[in-house]
């Protein structure tokens, strides 16, 4: 079985199917001051949510989508969702996003997209020499339909868009707009469709406000 590596700070994560959650999680055991000074800048695109209270796990943002002969994990990059998860899951989002940083703004800016929606993006191939295809990833919001603009690979093989049986390759996508996280979308590549963030929305709200109610109801015990 192929297995594919997402580097950070020189340690190799050695990524299989069923251990892509996982590794993902473990991806940060230690976070760079540059991720905790971002983690709390711009609260116009965080819903003002703290960075450690989350308790979804990283199933909860995932998307996975079956056509034929190709499985595609999809997950949003996004402060408003990436937030919901527990810490350590948050951790490692924000990390893999910050050792790709240079990467994602140099191929955002080459497509002339300005405030790009960033996903994380698996294609494990079901038969030999399966192709694949990133601009046939979609995702179809209130009618429009987005492609991504452009895509930071994560495996040395991604641009051969062809896979072996089992054989698994990562990227970053950059879409021209966020991903519209809050509200519902579906994910299609050719004939396969999953329109099932819908249902997760109440969940999401849920969560977040018992984040918000929780830290509103703190009590200040600093005079006890």
């Amino acid at each position: 079985m192929r297995r594919d590596k997402v580097s950070t700070d020189g340690h190799d994560f050695r990524i299989g199917r069923r251990s892509l959650y996982t590794v993902l999680v473990v991806a940060a055991a230690t976070m760079p001051a540059a991720v905790r000074a971002q983690a709390g800048a711009d609260t116009s695109r965080t819903d003002n949510l703290p960075t450690d209270k989350g308790q979804l796990s990283l199933s909860n943002i995932t998307i996975n989508l079956t056509n034929t002969n190709l499985e595609v994990v999809f997950v949003p990059l996004d402060e408003r969702v990436l937030r919901l998860l527990t810490r350590d899951s948050y951790q490692s989002m924000e990390r893999l996003i910050q050792q790709h940083q240079p990467s994602i703004d140099s191929a955002a800016a080459a497509a002339g997209v300005t405030s790009p929606g960033l996903a994380f993006v698996s294609f494990h191939g079901l038969a030999p020499n399966t192709r694949f295809d990133p601009q046939l990833l979609t995702l179809t919001f209130h009618g429009q339909q987005f492609r991504p603009a452009a895509w930071v690979a994560l495996s040395s093989t991604f641009s051969n868009q062809q896979l072996d049986v089992r054989e698994q390759v990562l990227a970053l996508f950059i879409f021209r707009r966020d991903i519209p996280v809050k509200e519902a979308f579906t994910l299609s590549y050719l004939a396969a469709n999953n329109d099932d963030w819908g249902n997760r929305l109440t969940r999401f709200d849920e969560e977040r406000a018992r984040i918000l109610g929780g830290a509103r109801a703190r009590p200040d015990t600093s005079h006890r």
